[in-house]
Protein backbone atom coordinates (compact mmCIF):
# COMPACT_ATOMS: atom_id res chain seq x y z
CA UNK A 1 0.00 0.00 0.00
CA UNK A 2 1.47 3.70 -1.00
CA UNK A 3 1.14 6.39 1.64
CA UNK A 4 1.93 9.96 0.37
CA UNK A 5 5.33 10.87 1.63
CA UNK A 6 5.39 14.54 0.70
CA UNK A 7 3.76 16.32 3.85
CA UNK A 8 2.51 15.43 7.66
CA UNK A 9 -0.38 17.64 6.23
CA UNK A 10 -1.48 15.11 3.40
CA UNK A 11 -1.15 12.40 5.87
CA UNK A 12 -3.74 13.69 7.86
CA UNK A 13 -5.37 13.75 5.01
CA UNK A 14 -5.48 10.21 4.82
CA UNK A 15 -5.93 9.92 8.47
CA UNK A 16 -9.43 11.61 8.44
CA UNK A 17 -10.74 8.05 6.43
CA UNK A 18 -8.18 5.92 8.98
CA UNK A 19 -10.04 7.94 12.15
CA UNK A 20 -13.21 7.48 11.38
CA UNK A 21 -12.69 3.76 11.10
CA UNK A 22 -10.61 3.63 13.86
CA UNK A 23 -13.16 5.70 15.78
CA UNK A 24 -16.18 3.09 15.55
CA UNK A 25 -15.88 -0.06 17.72
CA UNK A 26 -15.25 -2.88 15.21
CA UNK A 27 -16.02 -6.87 16.69
CA UNK A 28 -14.61 -9.96 16.11
CA UNK A 29 -16.77 -12.60 18.06
CA UNK A 30 -16.45 -11.52 21.87
CA UNK A 31 -13.56 -9.28 21.05
CA UNK A 32 -14.12 -5.42 21.36
CA UNK A 33 -11.03 -3.85 18.95
CA UNK A 34 -9.57 -0.29 20.33
CA UNK A 35 -6.11 1.35 19.92
CA UNK A 36 -4.80 2.67 23.04
CA UNK A 37 -1.92 5.50 22.85
CA UNK A 38 -0.02 6.41 25.62
CA UNK A 39 1.55 9.77 25.03
CA UNK A 40 3.06 13.16 26.98
CA UNK A 41 5.51 15.25 25.28
CA UNK A 42 7.94 15.07 27.81
CA UNK A 43 10.09 12.59 29.45
CA UNK A 44 10.27 11.68 33.31
CA UNK A 45 6.31 11.12 34.01
CA UNK A 46 6.72 7.35 34.90
CA UNK A 47 5.26 6.59 30.78
CA UNK A 48 7.13 3.60 30.48
CA UNK A 49 6.27 2.15 34.43
CA UNK A 50 2.86 3.21 33.79
CA UNK A 51 2.81 1.20 30.41
CA UNK A 52 3.96 -2.08 31.24
CA UNK A 53 1.58 -2.37 33.92
CA UNK A 54 -1.51 -1.07 31.66
CA UNK A 55 -0.05 -3.44 28.76
CA UNK A 56 -0.26 -6.24 30.99
CA UNK A 57 -3.38 -5.86 32.31
CA UNK A 58 -4.95 -4.67 28.79
CA UNK A 59 -3.12 -7.88 27.05
CA UNK A 60 -3.63 -6.65 23.46
CA UNK A 61 -2.84 -8.66 20.20
CA UNK A 62 0.43 -5.86 19.82
CA UNK A 63 2.02 -3.35 21.20
CA UNK A 64 3.88 -0.60 19.15
CA UNK A 65 6.79 1.13 20.78
CA UNK A 66 8.02 4.54 19.33
CA UNK A 67 9.92 5.66 22.13
CA UNK A 68 13.29 6.59 21.12
CA UNK A 69 15.02 4.49 23.92
CA UNK A 70 12.82 1.29 22.98
CA UNK A 71 12.18 1.70 26.96
CA UNK A 72 9.30 -1.58 26.22
CA UNK A 73 11.54 -3.50 24.24
CA UNK A 74 14.17 -3.43 26.61
CA UNK A 75 12.06 -4.50 29.03
CA UNK A 76 10.33 -7.33 27.25
CA UNK A 77 13.49 -8.64 27.29
CA UNK A 78 13.36 -9.62 30.79
CA UNK A 79 10.19 -11.27 30.37
CA UNK A 80 9.58 -15.24 30.56
CA UNK A 81 9.89 -16.54 27.00
CA UNK A 82 6.16 -17.83 26.89
CA UNK A 83 5.34 -14.23 28.27
CA UNK A 84 7.07 -12.03 26.12
CA UNK A 85 4.59 -9.44 24.51
CA UNK A 86 3.93 -9.17 20.84
CA UNK A 87 6.37 -5.77 20.28
CA UNK A 88 6.65 -4.03 16.83
CA UNK A 89 9.37 -1.34 17.18
CA UNK A 90 8.29 1.77 14.36
CA UNK A 91 10.26 4.79 13.69
CA UNK A 92 8.53 5.67 10.23
CA UNK A 93 5.00 7.76 10.09
CA UNK A 94 3.73 4.97 6.90
CA UNK A 95 4.94 1.76 8.56
CA UNK A 96 3.24 2.58 11.73
CA UNK A 97 -0.35 3.99 9.43
CA UNK A 98 0.11 0.29 7.44
CA UNK A 99 0.23 -1.45 10.87
CA UNK A 100 -2.67 0.52 12.05
CA UNK A 101 -4.75 0.07 9.29
CA UNK A 102 -3.84 -3.92 9.93
CA UNK A 103 -5.06 -4.21 13.28
CA UNK A 104 -8.12 -2.12 12.39
CA UNK A 105 -9.07 -4.35 9.75
CA UNK A 106 -8.64 -7.63 11.78
CA UNK A 107 -10.26 -6.27 14.67
CA UNK A 108 -7.41 -6.86 16.98
CA UNK A 109 -6.28 -4.27 20.57
CA UNK A 110 -3.48 -2.17 20.53
CA UNK A 111 -1.20 -0.24 22.47
CA UNK A 112 0.92 2.65 21.37
CA UNK A 113 3.91 3.45 23.37
CA UNK A 114 4.49 7.25 21.95
CA UNK A 115 8.47 8.58 22.83
CA UNK A 116 8.31 11.32 25.56
CA UNK A 117 9.04 14.04 22.77
CA UNK A 118 6.69 15.89 20.22
CA UNK A 119 7.29 14.27 16.70
CA UNK A 120 4.95 13.97 13.69
CA UNK A 121 4.54 9.72 13.99
CA UNK A 122 3.84 10.07 17.91
CA UNK A 123 1.42 12.63 16.45
CA UNK A 124 -0.05 10.09 14.18
CA UNK A 125 -0.23 7.49 16.70
CA UNK A 126 -2.29 10.38 18.94
CA UNK A 127 -4.59 11.08 15.79
CA UNK A 128 -5.87 7.52 15.20
CA UNK A 129 -6.19 6.25 18.92
CA UNK A 130 -9.37 5.78 20.33
CA UNK A 131 -7.98 6.52 24.16
CA UNK A 132 -5.15 8.54 24.54
CA UNK A 133 -3.24 8.47 28.29
CA UNK A 134 -1.39 10.87 29.80
CA UNK A 135 0.52 10.31 32.61
CA UNK A 136 1.44 13.18 35.07
CA UNK A 137 1.19 13.95 38.59
CA UNK A 138 0.90 17.38 40.64
CA UNK A 139 4.26 18.80 40.21
CA UNK A 140 4.80 22.53 38.61
CA UNK A 141 6.80 21.07 35.81
CA UNK A 142 4.64 18.34 34.59
CA UNK A 143 1.54 20.96 34.65
CA UNK A 144 3.75 22.76 32.12
CA UNK A 145 3.97 20.06 30.41
CA UNK A 146 0.24 19.46 30.18
CA UNK A 147 -0.33 22.89 29.13
CA UNK A 148 1.78 21.97 26.17
CA UNK A 149 0.59 18.74 24.98
CA UNK A 150 -2.83 20.45 25.33
CA UNK A 151 -1.34 22.88 22.50
CA UNK A 152 -0.57 19.78 20.54
CA UNK A 153 -3.47 17.93 20.44
CA UNK A 154 -5.26 21.27 19.63
CA UNK A 155 -3.18 21.50 16.31
CA UNK A 156 -3.95 18.03 15.88
CA UNK A 157 -7.68 18.11 16.21
CA UNK A 158 -7.68 20.96 13.50
CA UNK A 159 -5.59 19.02 11.35
CA UNK A 160 -8.06 15.72 11.42
CA UNK A 161 -11.17 18.14 12.01
CA UNK A 162 -12.03 15.99 15.09
CA UNK A 163 -11.98 16.92 18.35
CA UNK A 164 -9.18 14.98 20.09
CA UNK A 165 -9.63 14.51 23.63
CA UNK A 166 -6.86 12.82 26.00
CA UNK A 167 -7.30 11.32 29.50
CA UNK A 168 -4.54 12.15 32.20
CA UNK A 169 -3.32 9.46 34.30
CA UNK A 170 -2.47 10.76 37.57
CA UNK A 171 1.62 8.57 38.59
CA UNK A 172 3.67 8.53 40.97
CA UNK A 173 1.92 10.08 43.79
CA UNK A 174 1.53 9.52 47.11
CA UNK A 175 -1.31 6.73 48.25
CA UNK A 176 -3.17 8.83 50.53
CA UNK A 177 -3.07 12.11 49.03
CA UNK A 178 -6.85 12.93 48.05
CA UNK A 179 -6.07 16.22 46.79
CA UNK A 180 -4.37 17.89 43.83
CA UNK A 181 -5.12 21.02 43.89
CA UNK A 182 -2.29 22.40 41.05
CA UNK A 183 -3.49 19.59 38.70
CA UNK A 184 -7.57 20.56 39.14
CA UNK A 185 -5.91 23.86 38.08
CA UNK A 186 -4.56 22.79 34.65
CA UNK A 187 -8.00 21.21 34.38
CA UNK A 188 -9.62 24.36 34.25
CA UNK A 189 -7.60 25.56 31.79
CA UNK A 190 -7.05 23.12 28.96
CA UNK A 191 -9.44 22.37 26.28
CA UNK A 192 -7.75 18.85 24.81
CA UNK A 193 -8.07 16.76 28.36
CA UNK A 194 -9.68 15.58 31.17
CA UNK A 195 -8.50 13.64 34.20
CA UNK A 196 -9.15 10.04 34.89
CA UNK A 197 -10.85 8.73 37.74
CA UNK A 198 -8.20 5.88 38.18
CA UNK A 199 -4.83 6.44 39.04
CA UNK A 200 -1.22 4.53 39.93
CA UNK A 201 0.54 6.10 43.04
CA UNK A 202 3.91 5.83 43.87
CA UNK A 203 4.02 2.52 45.97
CA UNK A 204 7.50 0.79 47.10
CA UNK A 205 8.01 -3.13 47.97
CA UNK A 206 7.31 -6.67 46.63
CA UNK A 207 3.70 -4.81 45.18
CA UNK A 208 5.29 -1.66 44.23
CA UNK A 209 4.83 -0.70 40.47
CA UNK A 210 8.81 -0.45 40.00
CA UNK A 211 9.55 -3.95 41.60
CA UNK A 212 8.06 -6.53 39.03
CA UNK A 213 9.76 -4.42 36.33
CA UNK A 214 12.98 -5.98 37.34
CA UNK A 215 11.47 -9.28 35.87
CA UNK A 216 9.61 -7.21 33.44
CA UNK A 217 6.24 -7.68 34.73
CA UNK A 218 3.09 -5.91 35.46
CA UNK A 219 2.19 -6.05 38.96
CA UNK A 220 -1.29 -7.82 38.48
CA UNK A 221 0.86 -10.52 36.75
CA UNK A 222 3.21 -11.74 39.72
CA UNK A 223 1.83 -13.71 42.32
CA UNK A 224 -1.07 -11.85 44.77
CA UNK A 225 -0.26 -9.34 42.45
CA UNK A 226 -3.92 -8.72 41.74
CA UNK A 227 -4.71 -8.74 45.41
CA UNK A 228 -2.04 -6.28 46.58
CA UNK A 229 -3.10 -2.37 46.87
CA UNK A 230 -1.52 -1.23 43.73
CA UNK A 231 -3.08 -4.35 41.73
CA UNK A 232 -6.10 -3.27 42.01
CA UNK A 233 -5.32 0.23 41.43
CA UNK A 234 -4.08 -1.02 37.87
CA UNK A 235 -7.44 -3.36 37.38
CA UNK A 236 -9.97 -0.74 38.32
CA UNK A 237 -8.01 1.83 35.96
CA UNK A 238 -7.71 -0.48 32.73
CA UNK A 239 -11.67 -0.95 33.52
CA UNK A 240 -11.97 3.01 33.25
CA UNK A 241 -9.91 2.51 29.93
CA UNK A 242 -11.75 -0.03 28.61
CA UNK A 243 -15.46 1.56 29.25
CA UNK A 244 -13.63 4.87 27.15
CA UNK A 245 -13.00 2.99 24.49
CA UNK A 246 -16.08 1.34 24.26
CA UNK A 247 -18.19 5.08 24.79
Amino acid sequence: MGFPKETLKIYFAYLKDLCNIAKGITKQGCVTMAIYAISISKGGVGKTTSGVHIIDEINPDVVFDLDLHNSLSVINRLRPDDKKWPIVTVSDKAELLAHLKKVDEEGKTAVIDCGGFDADINRVAIAVADVIIVPANDDVTEQIGLATFDTVLAEISKQTGRDIQAHVLMCKTQPNQKHFPDMDDTMKKVQHMTLLNGRLSYRKGRYGFTDSLRKGMGVTQIKHGRSSQAGREVIELVKELRALAES
